[in-house]
C-alpha cells in the first residue's frame, strides 16, 4: 500500500506490520504457546489474546523500519537486554549509592544509539493509533522533534526526554506479565514493560540533579534503579488501581 511513512514523511510502499515495542522487551510474558493478554488503556474491561506484542499496520516504510528503528533495537538488545546486567563485569556494576539505594551501573552504553532507542519508544507510542496507547499523546511539536531526531540519527540532549529505568531488586521475584502505560502526569510518562519501568520526563524542567546523575549521559553511562523490597509491588498495585478506576469511569459514561 502506497502511503506516507510517519518517520521519513515520504510516499512509499508501507510494510504490513510494525512492532510498537520490540519483541525482546516481552521476553517471559507469554505462556507455553507464546500467548499474551492485551488490555486497552481506554477499555480495561476488555482483553484479548495475542501472539505477539503490540503492532500497527502500514505506518512505516521498510527503510525506516529496518534501517533506522530495527538497528536501534538490535543495539539495545545486544548491549543491554541480552547481557548479564545483574552480574558484575566490565560493562555492568552492582552498586549501592549514598542513600542506600541499590542500582546497576551500566558502562559502555553508546549514548547516541541507546538515547535514540529510548526516544523511539516514546515517539512510536504517541504516533500510534493502537488501543494500548489511547491515553497517551504528545503535542505535534514534540512528535516532530522526536521524528526529526530519529530520522537523522541525531539524539536529543540528556535532559530532553530523560529516562529513569527501574527494575525489581530480586530478578526471580519480578513479575513478567504486565505491559501498561501510565500517562496521568502531564510532565512524565511511565511505561511498564515486563520487568522494567521506564519513567520519561516529557518536560525537561522536571529533570533535577538526581535524575541527571542516573539517567543516560554523554559519558556513555547510566543507572538502573533496583526498587527496594515492596516498592515494585506498590507500583504494580497503583497501576491496577488506576486500571480499575479507568474502567469504572468508562462504564459510568455508557
Amino acid at each position: 500500500m502506497m502511503s506516507t511513512c510517519k518517520l521519513c514523511l515520504k510516499e512509499k510502499e508501507l510494510i504490513k506490520r510494525s512492532h510498537l515495542f520490540p519483541n525482546f522487551l516481552y521476553k517471559g510474558i507469554g505462556d507455553a504457546k507464546n500467548r499474551m493478554f492485551e488490555i486497552s488503556s481506554s477499555d480495561p474491561k476488555r482483553k484479548k489474546t495475542v501472539q505477539s506484542g503490540a503492532y500497527e499496520e502500514q505506518i512505516l516504510c521498510s527503510d525506516c523500519d529496518n534501517n533506522i528503528l530495527s538497528k536501534l533495537e538490535r543495539y539495545a538488545n545486544n548491549n543491554l537486554y541480552s547481557q548479564p546486567y545483574r552480574k558484575d563485569n566490565e560493562n555492568f556494576e552492582q552498586i549501592t549509592n549514598v542513600h542506600g539505594i541499590n542500582a546497576i551501573r551500566c558502562k559502555n552504553i553508546d549514548y547516541t544509539q541507546f538515547k535514540l532507542f529510548l526516544q523511539s519508544l516514546v515517539w512510536r507510542a504517541s504516533v500510534s493509533e493502537h488501543a494500548l496507547f489511547n491515553n497517551f499523546k504528545l503535542t505535534k511539536e514534540q512528535e516532530e522533534q522526536l521524528r526529526v531526531s530519529l530520522h537523522h540519527s541525531l539524539p536529543l540532549e540528556p535532559n530532553e526526554y530523560a529516562c529513569l529505568i527501574m527494575t525489581h531488586q530480586n530478578e526471580e521475584e519480578a513479575m513478567t506479565d504486565l505491559v501498561f502505560i501510565n500517562p496521568n502526569n502531564p510532565h512524565k510518562i511511565s511505561f511498564f514493560i515486563n520487568q522494567f519501568i521506564y519513567l520519561f520526563h516529557i518536560d525537561k524542567t522536571t529533570v533535577d540533579e538526581a535524575v541527571s546523575q542516573i539517567s543516560l549521559s554523554r559519558k556513555n553511562e547510566m543507572g538502573i534503579t533496583k526498587l527496594p523490597e515492596g516498592e515494585w509491588t506498590k507500583l504494580r498495585a497503583s497501576v491496577f488501581n488506576g486500571v480499575a478506576e479507568l474502567a469504572n469511569d468508562n462504564l459510568n459514561r455508557q
